[in-house]
């Protein structure tokens, strides 16, 4: 039995609200619902001196006077005390105190300290409502760990808890690898998806060993900061964290991470998942050769196989499939044709077209190299000697290329074709995202940053005559300082041939149409070919979930 509020609507919109006591009961054929036993009466016609003298008469028609609270009672305090049990019933679980108290002891028998039941205390906040060391002791004065048997007698001095805090970092890697144990038992946690994904957190003091400056996802390049990098199994439970200093670079993590996993956490088959900052030759190989198979976002922009992916437009526009807010598609790409496209890339930026007796003579060259190419095997090793000799030393005809003008192109494609000895004969499996939202986004970001910085040069170079080299030189880098120097792709600044001095500008249209073709796109790569192209993206997506 129980009171609550009835909202009856009449037909001229008013709503009246009456307090009535109900009862739950249970019917036939309709399970349990509530019935009317008493209507109070009209809500807004009830006084809250109508509302106590209702209680007190209840009390005394049914002699319940134990319930009623004399004019003599105070209450002092009220302690906080329903989500402070949930929690540690959680963490009792898991049986962290015992975990850390037997780790800490296997250090250090004659600490004295509770270090176990400081931390709880610590972890058990930051659930609630994190504070700082500081204002926990306050907090702690507000909840049920003021009264509780074995914590009531706990000094509250703040420095107890920095002392736990630094038994504690001495402990992370064992605490950490019991606690997967426990977890995977406990919850019977899925380690054939591991996701990784660092973050960076700045701070103000100077005094931090590992802090730097570095880049910021704050966007707070100008204060130091550590890299937090933390590995969760696909469920989402954490399995190992790492701290780096603020200025270590995304790729270069990934080795200690692919590491520990085999070595100390024994899992030696996962796919593992990683954002695009993370992808690199090296740790590719890295993870390969741990076992692993990966998922990895790419850096479209700087990936040069997805330059050859986007070097004409997205021709397959059509083959998209939907995915949720997403159009996915699939291709493969062999490193066979993706060598033979950006040996041609270079041979026409070189700009290579001279002709003899109406033959092109590179083309003769590149038809070489096309065969010498497509002949490569994964056991294969190349010598910078065998291009130079189709490039540069032209036997068939006994008519040669400059060394002196071509030796560097000769360079950058042995460079290329070198890069992938050992995977010739591989096939690559990307997948292409398109969100139709996040490119109306970009086009319109691109348009109107354009439009601005257009404005911008417009009135740098209104009457630029009267204005010095080095004054031009300073306002141009101020107009694309910062995140605004990511847009200076889109602009060419005309200079005058003998002093170099700028006098004008005009739209990059080339670089702009290529960033078109990469509107609203994200890339993934990965090795398995056996997993469905939705459930690719959908390990992807569960990174940032």
């Amino acid at each position: 039995m129980f009171p609550r509020i009835v909202r009856n609507n009449k037909k001229n919109g008013t709503t009246y609200e009456y307090l009535v006591v109900s009862q739950s009961v249970y019917k036939k054929g309709k399970g349990s619902t509530t019935k009317n036993i008493a209507n109070l009466g009209n809500v807004k016609r009830l006084k809250p001196q109508d509302l106590s003298n209702l209680i007190d008469g209840l009390i005394k028609i049914f002699r319940m006077e134990e319930y009623s609270l004399s004019e003599d009672v105070e209450i002092i305090e009220s302690l906080e005390h329903g989500s402070i049990i949930f929690w540690k019933k959680v963490y009792d679980n898991l049986e962290l105190s015992k975990m850390i108290k037997s780790q800490i002891r296997l250090r250090n028998k004659r600490i004295l300290l509770e270090v176990e039941k400081y931390i709880e205390m610590m972890i058990i906040n930051r659930c609630i409502n994190p504070l700082s060391k500081l204002g926990i002791t306050r907090w702690i004065e507000t909840t049920c760990y003021k009264e509780m048997k074995s914590y009531s007698q706990l000094s509250r001095n703040v420095t107890y808890f920095y002392r736990s805090m630094d038994y504690l970092l001495k402990i992370t890697d064992m605490l950490e690898l019991a606690i997967f144990g426990k977890l995977r038992n406990l919850f019977s946690i899925n380690v054939k998806l591991t996701f990784y994904d660092i973050t960076s957190s700045f701070f103000y003091s100077e005094n931090c060993p590992l802090g730097a400056n570095g880049y910021s996802r704050d966007n707070r390049g100008d204060k130091e900061q550590i890299i937090i990098g933390v590995v969760t199994s696909y469920e989402g439970y954490p399995l190992k964290h790492y701290v780096f200093t603020g200025n270590t670079k995304d790729e270069t993590t990934v080795e200690e991470v692919v590491s520990d996993l085999n070595s100390e956490y024994n899992i030696d088959e996962t796919v593992f998942v990683g954002d695009r900052g993370m992808i690199t030759k090296l740790n590719l190989d890295m993870i390969l050769g741990q076992g692993f198979d990966y998922i990895m976002g790419v850096k479209t922009r700087q990936d040069e196989i997805c330059q050859m992916l986007f070097s004409e437009g997205d021709k397959d526009k059509e083959h998209y499939e939907e995915y949720k807010s997403l159009k996915i598609r699939e291709k493969r790409v062999k490193i066979k044709d993706f060598l033979i496209w950006k040996i041609k890339e270079v041979l026409s930026e070189g700009s290579l077209m001279g002709k003899e007796n109406g033959v092109s003579v590179i083309d003769e060259r590149f038809s070489i190299l096309e065969e010498k190419i497509k002949a490569l095997t994964n056991k294969d090793e190349i010598e910078y000697h065998d291009f130079k000799t189709i490039l540069i030393e032209d036997s068939l005809s006994g008519k040669g290329i400059s060394e002196g003008i071509y030796s560097k192109i000769c360079w950058k494609i042995f460079n290329v074709v070198k890069r992938y000895v050992g995977k010739y004969q591989n096939e690559l499996r990307y997948i292409i995202c398109l969100n139709e939202e996040r490119r109306a986004i970009d086009v319109r970001r691109r348009a109107e940053y354009i439009a601005m910085l257009s404005q911008k040069l417009d009135d740098l170079f209104s009457d630029i005559s009267k204005k010095e080299f080095h004054k031009i030189e300073k306002s141009l880098n101020k107009i694309f300082e910062g995140y605004r120097n990511k847009y200076r792709k889109f602009f060419k600044i005309e200079r005058e041939k003998e002093i170099q001095k700028a006098v004008g500008y005009k739209l990059n249209k080339r670089n702009i149409e290529k960033e078109k073709r990469l509107d609203g796109i994200f890339i993934l790569l990965t090795n398995r070919y056996d997993i469905e192209i939705s459930k690719v993206v959908e390990s992807y997506k569960n990174l940032s979930a």
